[in-house]
């Protein structure tokens, strides 16, 4: 398997961890947002886009190789982002929480509540907190139908029985989706060849087990995650022909006692070698890709449709899901900071850019027949990709872009 070669300049630290407060966490940046460069050899050939969206947004790559703008550090947690004010120069209204009832996302699943999208997709928002959610959904001025989280990966314990659920504040009355970030195993030790031949099938039955218990038996699990980079330990270099073995294990005691869960397989954009592990359409519900503004910042149409077709791209991955009869994601998506970034100190992020935000949409808009959801990634944490679009507000024209869009 081919694995996109990324260059990581000097300075590159180990996982940029903060952790505090319970629960819930802030992930640290991926492999440039320190001032660790990608520089990404492009492979493959160009894929036409399914849909070509008429406004303007753009979307790729990631900030740093030790874990994403959203994800979970090893062993503990931190709250995401700051205060609960909203901008009122972006958006004044006040939504408090998502309305309770049941909906049906696309695909005719139903879910505890919340709905899609007059467009016709769920969106949502990487969130620790319901108070983030509710700001979020504040900003916006429309109930948020899905949140993004990250199970503390330190035992099996965490992995089994996440936080999520343990109080209101953290999601208990969520009236939308769970989408939870799953490892294979804990940092704390595991291999992906034991995962392969079966050894951890218990501790993912406990974890269906949970998912019923909560009354979230059809929460997607996003399981390892952005497993074509090389930042984590589930990264598919890591044991390349146990990889699609472990998958499957997982997701096949996952359904043993939860057979409602819906399995995201998530890729890194522009990180080659992904389709390599395509588990199979009978172990993945959802196609998702995580992608950020840089490497290269999408600032124009040519930009756009240079990064938006690469082999690991957007319009790559909504191609694949539709070829493969499934729906796709994008569960982390965002822009990236000028400053306090390597793609930033680079000249590769694209920093305020509404373009990207109208991109996006566009895409969303022109692809709503298979889209299961998308979350936006708003973070301003010292080295993070610097994309919050609302408490605080680091990019004013995108957020009143975005406000506008959603």
């Amino acid at each position: 398997m081919s694995i996109r070669g990324r260059v990581w300049l000097a300075g590159l630290g180990a996982l940029a961890v903060a952790a505090t407060s319970l629960g819930c966490h802030v992930a640290p940046i991926r492999g440039d947002g320190v001032g660790n460069a990608t520089l990404a050899t492009t492979s493959g050939p160009s894929v036409t886009p399914v849909a070509s969206a008429s406004i303007p947004t753009a979307g790729v790559g990631n900030d740093d190789p030790n874990s994403g703008p959203g994800h979970a550090p090893a062993a503990s947690s931190s709250t995401y982002a700051g205060p609960p004010q909203v901008a009122a120069t972006v958006r004044s209204a006040a939504v408090a929480a998502v309305a309770p009832g049941g909906a049906t996302v696309p695909g005719g699943v139903t879910v505890p509540g919340g709905g899609p999208l007059s467009g016709g997709w769920t969106s949502g928002v990487a969130a620790g907190t319901l108070a983030e959610a509710n700001q979020w959904a504040a900003f916006r001025g429309r109930p948020v139908d899905v949140i993004v989280t990250f199970a503390d990966r330190s035992s099996w314990e965490t992995i089994t029985h996440p936080w999520l659920g343990s109080d209101p504040e953290k999601f208990a009355g969520f009236a939308g989706t769970w989408v939870i970030s799953q490892p294979f195993f804990p940092d704390s030790g595991g291999d992906i060849g034991a995962c392969a031949s079966g050894a951890y099938n218990s501790h993912w039955q406990e974890f269906g087990r949970w998912l019923i218990g909560q009354g979230r038996a059809n929460s997607i699990v996003r399981l390892a995650w952005e497993f074509n980079g090389d930042w984590f330990p589930w990264s598919a270099s890591n044991k390349p022909g146990s990889w699609v073995g472990c998958f499957q294990q997982v997701v096949g005691a996952i359904r043993q006692t939860d057979a409602q869960a819906r399995i995201d397989w998530t890729l890194n954009s522009h990180t080659d070698g992904a389709f390599d592990f395509y588990p199979g359409d009978a172990y993945v519900d959802v196609i998702g890709i995580d992608t950020f503004d840089m490497w290269p910042a999408s600032t124009d149409e040519n930009s756009w449709n240079t990064q938006c077709d690469e082999a690991e791209g957007l319009c790559s991955v909504i191609k694949f899901a539709r070829a493969h009869g499934k729906k796709f994601s994008v569960p982390e998506w965002g822009l990236v900071g000028t400053h306090d970034t390597g793609a930033g100190r680079a000249g590769q992020s694209g920093g305020d850019n509404p373009f990207y935000i109208r991109k996006m949409h566009d895409t969303f808009v022109a692809n709503a027949d298979v889209v299961s959801y998308e979350a936006y990634f708003s973070n301003s944490d010292p080295g993070n990709v610097h994309s919050s679009l609302t408490g605080p507000v680091e990019e004013p024209s995108s957020a009143q872009a975005y406000a506008s869009l959603w």
